[in-house]
């Protein structure tokens, strides 16, 4: 048993915090679910949480308490972050790590640290549950296969450990891998029209070889169509979605681009100028943004300019 694991065992039933990153993804919530089931204690997050981890929530009866005041509680677990930066206002002072991001700067000030750059977080919290040898039920299954799905992008990428957790959990759940793709389908009609409304008008602009798509949605999901292009052979995909106050952008990548020209989706956004006022988070494959100081059709025009900079240097 891993030093994490006896951690976690120690602490099962006291006053424990599972806390997310802000703008916390199925990954992030699905683990601090597994996580809270095992040891017991909420699970908070920063702020907000990202609107395509809503549905798992509902479908989990979850309670996700939003800005938590960690001094309220004994122990506080960080789940699926690299950065205190991703933890706004909501910085313990002491805490437990469970972690895959490249790059952890919350490691060398962590009590313990369970930290491995495997495909997700989901998958080190089943390694948790195994250790203390505890049963895994069909909502735990149902959280831990919906973290690997995200953080693989439905298997477009993953390590060997991702596919073999995943099913394992099925199995133990008795679920299938439709019920977990469901958790991604837009249910309302009128979000689904909008995806194809977004993917019918989209601008297809193709540099080195590679696609790049870029779309207006008209209803705030822009993660589901940003996900959508992908999935239709985008090789970055990028939707933006505007209201009265502020616009929203994601954007997915291929790793490809990672690969071959050093291109991270997180980095992208930070570098591009139009995106220096406003809010930025994500990893390598997955980016997402939001402002109220600057127009959708700027960020895409800047996008596309730093793409091209990049990919034909």
């Amino acid at each position: 048993m891993n030093s994490f694991s006896e951690a976690m065992s120690k602490i099962r039933g006291c006053n424990n915090l599972i806390l997310c990153h802000d703008q916390a993804d199925s990954d992030a919530i699905g683990a601090a679910y597994a996580l809270s089931q095992l040891i017991g204690g909420d699970v908070g997050v920063p702020v907000e949480v990202a609107n395509h981890a809503e549905h798992l929530i509902e479908r989990l009866s979850m309670t996700v308490i939003h800005r938590p005041n960690v001094t309220d509680y004994t122990n506080v677990v960080v789940v699926d972050t690299a950065h205190s930066t991703q933890l706004c206002d909501s910085v313990p002072e002491k805490f437990f790590v469970i972690d895959h991001h490249p790059n952890n700067h919350l490691l060398e000030k962590a009590e313990v640290a369970l930290y491995d750059t495997v495909s997700s977080t989901s998958q080190l919290v089943y390694r948790v549950i195994q250790d203390l040898h505890q049963p895994i039920d069909r909502q735990m299954a149902m959280a831990l296969c919906a973290g690997i799905l995200t953080d693989t992008i439905h298997f477009h990428r993953g390590d060997p450990e991702a596919f073999q957790v995943f099913g394992a959990l099925l199995q133990a759940g008795g679920l299938t891998h439709e019920e977990i793709l469901d958790l991604y389908i837009m249910q309302d009609t009128d979000d689904r029209e909008a995806i194809l409304d977004a993917a019918l008008a989209a601008n297809k602009q193709t540099i080195a070889g590679y696609h790049i798509v870029t779309a207006e949605i008209a209803s705030n999901i822009p993660t589901y169509g940003a996900r959508a292009l992908f999935d239709l052979g985008a090789d970055v995909s990028i939707v933006g979605y505007r209201s009265d106050r502020e616009v929203e952008v994601r954007m997915y990548i291929r790793k490809t681009l990672c690969d071959h020209h050093a291109i991270q989706a997180i980095d992208l956004f930070r570098n591009t100028p139009s995106m220096k006022k406003g809010k930025t988070w994500g990893y390598g494959l997955f980016a997402g943004f939001r402002s109220s100081k600057v127009e959708l059709g700027i960020i895409f025009k800047d996008l596309r300019k730093v793409l091209d900079e990049r990919l034909t240097r």
